[in-house]
């Protein structure tokens, strides 16, 4: 069972590491930690279409490249989170955002963790969204894959799987860092 308050604070009292490189595009994408009751807090992901112009048939949290008119991260998270996915606006808590996480297609995600709260109709875009799947926190097996350098910063890869699904790259870095907010 997640302490909410307690994941709020080490999320606002940590020193977030945030970047600004030239030419990548500001995005965000949410983190939702679906809550429902009698069941175990799950994390919610999309698959996306095969034939996306961009990270196609990936795994990923719903998410996109920040409008003019979102006021920060979190409006992006939460608006692209209500056109991929139809959460309701009002059924996310903003709990706070994980370390900013560059991708090679130029892009500088910036994760916003949330509690969402049920009961879910979910209604995925076409567009966008080929399938939706959640996965207790616990219950994701983890793998060690490796190091790797990009833009000169160094880091660790991770990866997660789930059933058949394995959740890697820049969304499995976002999970380690939750995870890792949770301890």
């Amino acid at each position: 069972m997640i302490d909410w308050e307690r994941l709020r604070a080490t999320l606002i009292t940590r020193k977030r590491v945030t970047f600004s490189l030239p030419g990548f595009a500001p995005a965000a994408v949410l983190v939702p930690i679906l809550v429902e009751p009698d069941q175990p807090e799950r994390l919610l992901f999309t698959v996306r279409h095969a034939d996306m112009r961009t990270h196609a048939g990936q795994i990923s949290f719903p998410g996109g490249r920040c409008d003019a008119t979102d006021l920060d991260s979190a409006a992006t998270a939460v608006r692209e989170a209500a056109e991929e996915l139809a959460i309701a606006p009002a059924a996310i808590d903003i709990l706070g955002e994980l370390d900013d996480v560059p991708v090679p297609t130029q892009f500088m995600i910036t994760p916003v963790v949330a509690k969402v709260s049920g009961p879910f109709a979910f209604s995925p875009s076409p567009h966008e969204v080929a399938a939706i799947f959640s996965a207790p926190l616990d219950g994701l097996r983890y793998q060690f894959a490796g190091e790797r350098t990009f833009m000169g910063v160094s880091y660790e890869l991770h990866e997660y799987y789930f059933g058949e699904h394995r959740i890697w790259g820049a969304t499995a870095r976002m999970v380690f860092q939750l995870l890792e907010a949770l301890r």
